[in-house]
């Protein structure tokens, strides 16, 4: 039985999954907080809501597929090449895949938060005021 199969078979639904659950709390939750931004304007809420989802799914569904390689204990063959040893163990399974969903959870919550931070530093544009000390003199 090849153990860095199962692994694959673990790993590769988990970040799916985390991805498409993080992304649409996302989704629901920052489509508010943009119409309170944009002055209520529900078509550039939505858009801009759409390609804030649509990055959070290329970026953490490409970090996935990057560290989607199982490396295990290795070692350097004739030609100096690195070679990863086969997982061998349930356990060796467990442990790798608590390394890798770890850190991709981690990534998560950095982009969660990343996202937010860029929210709240998008500037409500500023209505025309009435200033009292400026009059036109015609």
């Amino acid at each position: 039985m090849n153990y860095n199969i199962i692994t694959y078979c673990i790993y590769i639904p988990a970040t799916i999954a985390l991805s498409i659950w993080i992304a649409g709390s996302l989704h629901r939750n920052t489509k508010v907080f943009l119409l309170g931004r944009f002055h209520n304007n529900e078509s550039l809420a939505s858009s801009t809501n759409n390609l804030i989802q649509t990055g959070f799914y290329l970026i953490a569904l490409g970090f996935s597929f990057m560290k989607m390689r199982v490396r295990n204990h290795g070692h350097l063959d004739q030609y100096q090449n690195y070679v990863y040893e086969q997982l061998v163990s349930t356990q060796q399974i467990i442990e790798e895949l608590s390394l890798k969903i770890g850190s991709f959870t981690l990534v998560l919550g950095i982009l969660l938060f990343m996202n937010f931070f860029i929210m709240l530093m998008i500037q409500k544009p500023k209505k025309p005021t009435r200033d009292s000390s400026y009059t036109i003199n015609e």
